[in-house]
């Protein structure tokens, strides 16, 4: 009902075992959002998770937030819906032609190191997006139950030339063991506990508790 998409791809229908339990009446209700799921086509992210590839945890990942965003009452836009590749210029063109409010892109970190695991909020112009990244970093740490890799400046140019505040979310390091394995057991319910947070985090920019940051934090 409020899914629009100004590109032509795919659209891929999620297991109804998780619709969303988003409050109708939640903060974002009425509010417009660009979801970027990173990597795509032949860009595959890190491949240091041996059963799922990057591109793909980052579209899974984006779906579910887009699931629960909808059934929250809020207008999505996804720069993709499927294993498209794209380059930074189709992703910010994309979202600067939409009346999207926000950015999120979502990744996974990835180490050739196994036992390295947290989450990190990245951002590209301090004034612009600093605060949005921390409000949202704020809810992935600590419910994902793994360290605080903080928030880091950071000049791609998805969110540096996106015109709305905008960030990247480094969700987890799909490359450590115990990530991997909960990420790619089938469930998804790993998934769609990154993406509640993600939600939470959102949900918390458009309730106003945003969370103020300094650069270098």
């Amino acid at each position: 009902m409020h899914k629009k998409y100004l590109s032509l791809f795919g659209i891929l229908i999620l297991p109804f075992f998780f619709v969303s339990t988003a409050n109708a009446q939640s903060a974002v209700s009425g509010h417009r959002l660009i979801i970027d799921a990173g990597h795509g086509g032949g860009e595959t992210g890190s491949t240091e998770c041996p059963t799922l590839l990057e591109k793909d945890a980052n579209l899974q990942v984006a779906q579910l937030l887009e699931d629960k965003l909808i059934s929250g009452g809020a207008t999505v836009y996804m720069t993709r819906t499927d294993d498209s590749y794209l380059t930074n210029n189709d992703r910010y063109t994309y979202a600067n032609k939409t009346d999207g409010e926000i950015l999120i892109s979502i990744h996974f970190n990835g180490s050739t190191d196994h036992t390295i695991n947290y989450t990190q909020g990245l951002y590209a112009k301090w004034k612009k997006d600093i605060n949005l990244a921390s409000t949202i970093h704020n809810q992935l740490y600590p419910s994902l139950g793994i360290a605080n890799g903080g928030l880091l400046q950071f000049a791609s140019g998805v969110i540096l030339k996106a015109e709305m505040p905008a960030t990247i979310q480094e969700v987890a390091f799909i490359s450590n063991t115990t990530e991997c394995d909960k990420l790619s057991d089938g469930t998804q319910v790993r998934q769609n506990e990154i993406a509640q947070a993600l939600f939470n985090g959102i949900n918390d920019w458009f309730t106003g508790k945003v969370i103020s940051a300094k650069p270098g934090r």
